[in-house]
């Protein structure tokens, strides 16, 4: 299924924010497609490993920010806050 987030900045990292746009993160399942839409207005396809309740790992191709930087590809995990609707990137994993 795809799923849409819109993201707080123009690239993630370590305490970055996700909004889901379909709903809250309970409903997320690995294998899910989802497209993240930075503050800069990149949208950018991604891939979830993994999901649980509680976290989700994100896997996100290299990709061009607005201004032309290049972001690597790289997976995070990322985990919700409070009732579901926003999620923090914790940390970098390996990719899948």
């Amino acid at each position: 299924m795809l799923r849409r987030f819109s993201a707080n900045h123009t690239h993630l990292y370590p305490g970055a924010f996700l909004r889901p746009l379909d709903g809250d993160a309970a409903r997320l399942s690995a294998g899910d497609d989802v497209l993240v839409e930075f503050s800069d207005g990149a949208v950018v396809s991604g891939h979830l490993l993994e999901a649980d309740p509680d976290a989700i790992v994100l896997q996100m191709p290299t990709y061009r920010t607005r201004r032309g930087t290049e972001v690597e590809a790289k997976a995070w995990r990322v985990v919700v806050e409070g009732a579901a609707r926003l999620m923090r990137v914790q940390k970098r994993v390996p990719m899948g």
